[in-house]
C-alpha cells in the first residue's frame, strides 16, 4: 500500500480528502436530516478540516516528518512582499468597492441583520478564517498544487484543481443552511475555478506562501460574509454577477500577461515533484 500511495500521490490525497468529506457530510445528513451543521463542532472539523488531513496522512506515509515539514512550510514564508499581500486583500476590497458603487447608484443597503452585534460579527469573521482560508490551504496548495505542476503547466494545474476543489464542496449543496444552497453549481465551478488560478498566481510568485493563499482565500470568503451576508450591502446574486465577471477580467489579464506556464515572470518550482 505504501508503495501504491508513493507512486500515486495525488489519487491518494484526493481519494482520502474526498471519503472524508463526503462519508462525514452524508452521513452527518442521514442520521440527522435537516439540521445545520455547528461552526467547530466535530463534524465541522472532520469536514472542513479534510484536505489538511490528507495532506498530513499522505506526506506522513511517503515521506515521514520532514515530507510533512516540506508540506506545511509555506505557513513560515511571510516575506512575500507587500505588493502581494495587497493583491491577496484586492479579493475583499475589490468587492467591497462593486457594492459601495451599487449603493451610490441609489440602490439602498439592507445594512446589519436584526439582533447582530459586533461580538457576534466578530464570532462569524472567526469562522471565515477557519472555514476554508485556514482548514484547506495545506492541502490544495501546499500539497496538490506542487505536484500538479509537476506535471502540467499553471494554467492547466489550477484548472483541475479548481474543478476537484468545487466538488469537494458538493455536500454542502445539500446541507441546510450553508451558502452554496443558494448558488447555482455550473456559476460555482466557473468563481473556484477562477479564483483558482489566482491563487496559483500568487503562490507561483511568492515562493509558495500558504500565508498569501490564506490570507486570498480569507479575503474572498469575508465579502461573502459581510457584503451579501451579515451587513448586506447589496444581494448575493446582483453581487455574485457583477464581481465575478470583473475577477474573471483580473484573471485573464494574469494569464495573458504572465504566461500559462508558470503564471510568473519568475517562477520556482516550489518544493518538489512527484518524481
Amino acid at each position: 500500500m505504501k508503495t501504491w500511495i508513493i507512486k500515486h500521490q495525488l489519487i491518494s490525497f484526493f481519494v482520502l480528502t474526498y471519503a472524508i468529506m463526503f462519508g462525514v457530510l452524508f452521513g452527518y445528513m442521514f442520521l440527522f436530516p435537516g439540521q445545520l451543521m455547528l461552526a467547530f463542532s466535530l463534524v465541522w472539523f472532520l469536514s472542513v478540516f479534510s484536505p489538511t488531513y490528507s495532506a498530513f496522512i499522505v506526506s506522513w506515509i511517503i515521506g515521514g516528518k520532514e515530507e510533512v515539514k516540506r508540506t506545511f512550510a509555506g505557513f513560515t514564508r511571510w516575506k512575500a512582499g507587500l505588493r502581494w499581500y495587497l493583491a491577496a486583500m484586492t479579493l475583499f476590497f475589490a468587492p467591497l468597492l462593486v457594492a459601495l458603487v451599487y449603493i451610490s447608484l441609489g440602490n439602498p443597503a439592507a445594512g446589519l441583520q436584526p439582533g447582530m452585534t459586533i461580538p457576534a460579527l466578530l464570532g462569524q469573521v472567526a469562522i471565515v478564517a477557519f472555514s476554508g482560508p485556514i482548514s484547506e490551504e495545506a492541502g490544495w496548495r501546499g500539497f496538490a498544487l506542487p505536484r500538479l505542476q509537476a506535471k502540467f503547466n499553471a494554467l492547466v494545474s489550477s484548472l483541475i484543481l479548481g474543478v476537484i476543489w468545487t466538488c469537494w464542496h458538493i455536500p454542502l449543496f445539500f446541507l441546510t443552511g450553508q451558502a452554496q444552497v443558494s448558488i447555482p453549481f455550473p456559476f460555482y465551478l466557473l468563481l473556484v475555478t477562477t479564483l483558482a488560478v489566482y491563487f496559483t498566481w500568487l503562490y507561483n510568485n511568492t515562493h509558495g506562501s500558504l500565508v498569501i493563499t490564506v490570507l486570498a482565500h480569507f479575503s474572498f470568503n469575508l465579502t461573502g460574509t459581510l457584503i451579501t451576508g451579515f451587513v448586506s450591502l447589496m444581494p448575493a446574486m446582483v453581487f455574485y454577477m457583477t464581481a465575478s465577471p470583473l475577477l474573471g477580467v483580473l484573471v485573464l489579464a494574469i494569464v495573458l500577461y504572465f504566461g500559462p506556464k508558470h503564471l510568473s515572470k519568475r517562477f520556482e518550482r516550489i518544493i518538489r515533484s512527484s518524481e
